[in-house]
C-alpha cells in the first residue's frame, strides 16, 4: 500500500523525534548501555531521513529545492556542533526557515528534512575532517564520547527547525491585513 505525503510525514517526524530521545539518553547514559542505545538511535534517525525523503520527493518541488535543502543541510553540519546548544538551535531555526520560505508545499516537511539530514552529513563531514587531518599530518580523531551536556542538543535541533519552518510558513501564509486608506 502506498503511503500519503502526509502519513509519510508523520512517521518520519516521529521516528526523528524519538531518535533524539534516544540519542540523548545514550550521551545522558555512559558505557555499553549508551552506545548500544547511541547505535539504535542512530540508525532510527538514519530511517527517519529516508522516510522524511521519501515525503519530500513525492512532493514534487523541483531539484533546485534538493540542492537548497541539501546545502543548508551541509552548511549547519559544518558550522553547527551538536555539543553547542545555542550554535545548534540558531543554525538548525534558520535553516529550517530558509527552507520553509524556498518551498511552494508542505514547508514543515522540508524544515524536517535539515535535522533528519543533520546526523548523515555530520558523520560524513567529521570523517572528511579527519581524513583532511591524515592527508596532512596531522592527529585525526573522531569524537565518540559527547559531553554529557550534549542530551538535550538532538531534540533541541529538531524542535529548532521544525519551529523555523512552522514560524515562516505561518507568516508566509497569513491572511493580508486590510490596507488602511489616508484619504
Amino acid at each position: 500500500m502506498k503511503r500519503s505525503i502526509q502519513q509519510l510525514q508523520q512517521y518520519g517526524t516521529t521516528a526523528l523525534i524519538a531518535s533524539t530521545i534516544v540519542v540523548g539518553a545514550s550521551i545522558a547514559i555512559d558505557g555499553q548501555i549508551g552506545r548500544l542505545l547511541n547505535g539504535t538511535g542512530g540508525l532510527i534517525w538514519f530511517g527517519a531521513a529516508g522516510v522524511l525523503a521519501i515525503a519530500a520527493k513525492r512532493s514534487d518541488e523541483p531539484v533546485s529545492r534538493w540542492v537548497i535543502a541539501l546545502g543548508l543541510t551541509a552548511t549547519v553540519a559544518f558550522v553547527a556542533k551538536p555539543t553547542d546548544l545555542l550554535n545548534a538551535t540558531l543554525g538548525l531555526g534558520i535553516a529550517g526557515g530558509l527552507i520553509a520560505a524556498a518551498v511552494r508545499d508542505r514547508p514543515v516537511l522540508w524544515a524536517s528534512l535539515i535535522p533528519a539530514l543533520y546526523l548523515p552529513a555530520h558523520i560524513g563531514t567529521a570523517v572528511l575532517k579527519a581524513v583532511g587531518r591524515n592527508l596532512l599530518g596531522l592527529e585525526s580523531s573522531i569524537r565518540s564520547e559527547p559531553p554529557p551536556t550534549a542530551a538535550v542538543v538532538p531534540f533541541v535541533m529538531v524542535a529548532a527547525a521544525v519551529g523555523g519552518g512552522w514560524l515562516v510558513s505561518k507568516w508566509r501564509d497569513r491572511p493580508e491585513r486590510a490596507s488602511v486608506s489616508l484619504r
